[in-house]
């Protein structure tokens, strides 16, 4: 008989509805509990997806014994409280993006889950499975692009802002005290992710970063708006490789995305998806057509860590690896502080 893991979810506004969704796709996993400090939006979920248990206080969920994993999908500010409580409490633990407040928090995070023996997945690695990503992956473990020494990301959104051009309602998102920066923590970690993935995870040693808002006009917000519209960041690598990544949640140019991935004998970009290699003494771009899975990611996600928790195997987007990603962020915006480049020694 197939065990069936039984899971709390945390949080139960946009993200947290979004997991409910996915679960329900999700064959070896059952939510069995939820948690919410807005009631309304608590029974509102406990009734639309049949869950009877349902708790204003996190702590009631996860003292249930026949809870093995939990989903934290709560503000960041948050995150690390709940996920050092669950670990405490002997659950594993997928928590949403950004990881955590700065690199410290998720450095926090990290010795809990280790410390407890329970795994820790975290949702700003989504996009590993993706199709252009999976097959990016299989072009550079193979060889095909050689040495990869530089890449670039960039993703700018016309108008794209939460709490003032899309998700009005959670206008926590504009507050660096509740959500731990702007677009950068938000969407750029991602492609960060993205980035440690097809490189085997590569050590972040510096950056160099400048930060923007200011884009346009909107209505009057009466809550603090102190994060960023738009980074642009460089990173180093230890062992030579180097990146940059554009984010922008508004901008005045059109809303796209491009990445772009160069090795000493070849190139990719994902979308579409095209690698620039010489084959046969000729200079070639070959394009392969791959579907782009974005709402399918979020359940495959689900089913690689509830396949980690029953298996007890490392999940596809360990916390190792977001952990990374914050310390990039967090040297970023304390580059952009001080207007020179930072290093982890710094934070």
């Amino acid at each position: 008989m197939v065990k069936t893991l039984k899971v709390g979810v945390i949080g139960v506004g946009v993200i947290g509805n979004a997991h409910l969704q996915s679960y329900t796709k999700v064959r070896d996993a059952k939510v069995v509990a939820i948690s919410d400090i807005n009631e309304k939006s608590l029974k509102s979920a406990a009734r639309k997806f049949k869950v009877k248990k349902a708790f204003t206080d996190y702590h009631e969920l996860l003292a249930l014994d026949d809870i093995e994993a939990v989903n934290v999908c709560t503000p960041p500010s948050s995150h690390v409280s709940i996920t050092c409580d669950a670990a405490s409490e002997g659950k594993h633990i997928l928590c949403e993006k950004p990881m955590a407040m700065n690199a410290q928090e998720a450095e926090r995070m990290v010795k809990a889950g280790n410390k407890a023996g329970v795994k820790l997945g975290i949702c700003s690695a989504r996009s590993r499975f993706e199709p252009s990503v999976v097959t990016a992956k299989q072009y550079i473990d193979d060889g095909k692009l050689g040495k990869v020494y530089y890449a670039r990301f960039s993703i700018f959104r016309r108008r794209g802002r939460p709490g003032i051009d899309i998700l009005v309602d959670s206008k926590w998102f504009l507050d660096s005290s509740k959500a731990g920066g702007g677009a950068l923590i938000d969407i750029g970690c991602y492609d960060i992710d993205v980035l440690l993935y097809l490189l085997g995870s590569p050590q972040p040693v510096s950056v160099s970063a400048m930060t923007f808002r200011g884009i346009g006009d909107h209505e009057p917000l009466n809550v603090p708006f102190d994060v960023e519209e738009h980074s642009s960041i460089f990173v180093r690598f230890e062992g030579g490789a180097t990146a940059m990544f554009e984010t922008a949640w508004a901008s005045n140019m059109q809303s796209g995305e491009d990445v772009m991935i160069l090795g000493t004998e070849g190139g990719l970009k994902l979308n579409p998806f095209t690698y620039y290699a010489k084959m046969e003494g000729r200079y070639v771009a070959v394009s392969i057509d791959l579907e782009r899975w974005f709402a399918g990611s979020m359940e495959m996600l689900l089913n690689d860590f509830v396949g980690a928790c029953l298996e007890n195997k490392t999940p596809k987007t360990p916390g190792e690896d977001g952990l990374k990603v914050m310390q990039i962020i967090s040297m970023a915006y304390k580059s952009a502080e001080i207007s020179r480049e930072a290093n982890l020694s710094m934070l």
